[in-house]
């Protein structure tokens, strides 16, 4: 049982999680002067947080690299009763990134990262469709994904907080190249803890620390690999997360992209196959803030039309991190689009 664990994220703790956002791999003895306190005392926060389930640092393939691979946004119907089991296997999956059980319209929504589409064919057909209690899917292929989590932000910090933390985390830049078969086991070695230091990653993967230094400066300046520091959802002050299904003329998807990702409420916006070709996630005070947010973009997106909505009643599984009913992680499924 954890002593002295925090009700929800708030104060310097929640500083604390904001300032790894914006630089997830900062030292202490970079992160501590800017939160106006010693490294020591923000190793040992972060600690506590992590060891509660609270927040924690993830990595997954970054937007240059899902530019190139399959991402996938699928809908799953079960029979009554089997969605728990259904659940637990899925969270088990490498590939499967996220889980979430709905209210309305489909049992399950989950995100797959796969390398073409061959591979998401074998994954739904052979794996997924086959699971006792899947009656159905449903996937909607993500044509571009104009921004994910790793873009969202707490509100901890002042302007000059986040400055600092930009300007000292920025990557020196890189030449662009193919991932390699270490590349890919670093990243995937990654999102077991994002935070890892090269000695711990070297030793995981079978490289020597200076070797895993320059590779992982090397994808983070390229976009190749995303790092990303979470917080439980029911913790913070969203603690209801909806998304919502639309439809744009295409000549308005990247401008639509990009009024949405301006609010503060969007986790998540992607273009994707189909007649509802515009996917975006929510993270809301209330289940009211749907319809009042539905209202906002009415007035400021007329070419928008949304389709559908959904609330997540639960979820239990984000970015390879699997979660209690509260949204506390409790255990670690490495992302690895590359597996099997």
């Amino acid at each position: 049982m954890q002593e002295n664990v925090p009700a929800h994220v708030s104060g310097l703790d929640a500083q604390l999680v904001h300032a790894l956002q914006i630089a997830p791999r900062a030292s202490w003895q970079t992160l501590a002067p800017v939160l106006g306190i010693d490294p020591v005392t923000a190793a040992r926060r972060w600690s506590r947080l992590e060891q509660a389930g609270l927040a924690w640092v993830t990595a997954y393939p970054g937007a240059r690299r899902l530019d190139r691979m399959c991402v996938a946004f699928v809908e799953i119907d079960c029979v009554a009763g089997s969605v728990e089991t259904v659940t637990e296997t899925l969270v088990r999956l490498p590939q499967v990134v996220t889980v979430e059980q709905m209210a309305g319209g489909r049992d399950l929504v989950i995100t797959v990262f796969v390398p073409g589409l061959a591979a998401l064919s074998g994954l739904l057909l052979r794996r997924i469709a086959e699971l006792p209690g899947v009656t159905a899917t449903r996937a909607a292929i993500a044509t571009r994904v104009y921004g994910e989590g790793s873009r969202w932000r707490l509100r901890a910090l002042d302007a000059r907080q986040r400055e600092a933390l930009r300007t000292a985390e920025a990557p020196p830049p890189g030449a662009a190249g193919p991932l390699d078969a270490q590349d890919r086991a670093l990243i995937t070695e990654l999102s077991r803890d994002g935070r890892g230091s090269a000695v711990e990653l070297g030793r995981a993967v079978g490289l020597s620390a200076p070797t895993v230094r320059r590779r992982l400066g090397r994808l983070l300046a390229d976009r190749d690999i995303a790092v990303r520091c979470e917080v439980a959802r029911e913790l913070t002050e969203w603690p209801v997360s909806a998304t919502l299904w639309a439809s744009v003329p295409a000549t308005h998807l990247s401008e639509t992209a990009r009024v949405l990702l301006g609010l503060p409420e969007v986790r998540l916006c992607a273009a994707v196959t189909g007649r509802q070709n515009l996917l975006f996630t929510l993270w809301l005070q209330s289940t009211q803030d749907v319809q009042r947010l539905e209202i906002q973009l009415g007035e400021r997106l007329p070419h928008l039309q949304l389709h559908d909505r959904a609330i997540v009643l639960k979820q239990s599984k984000l970015m390879g991190r699997a979660l209690d009913v509260r949204g506390r992680g409790v255990d670690v499924v490495p992302v690895d689009p590359w597996a099997g």
